[in-house]
């Protein structure tokens, strides 16, 4: 695997764990702040990102582009 295939994969994957990790250190998580929502759509953005890539790096493999 060439090296921008490795960081198409490797930064989404490095969001999704920082998000989570920050998501998990947030107190009082029963009322909603600006920082949970943001901290909520940064991490469905990267997973979406990472989903894309991985099902694009299948269709490589496959030759299906």
């Amino acid at each position: 695997m060439d090296n921008t295939r490795k960081r198409k994969l490797l930064l989404p994957a490095f969001a999704i764990f920082l998000m989570t990790i920050n998501y998990y250190r947030l107190k009082g998580s029963e009322c909603i702040r600006p920082i949970h929502v943001v901290t909520l759509l940064v991490l469905g953005a990267a997973i979406g990102v990472l989903l894309v890539n991985i099902i694009n790096l299948i269709k490589e493999k496959k030759g299906i582009n």
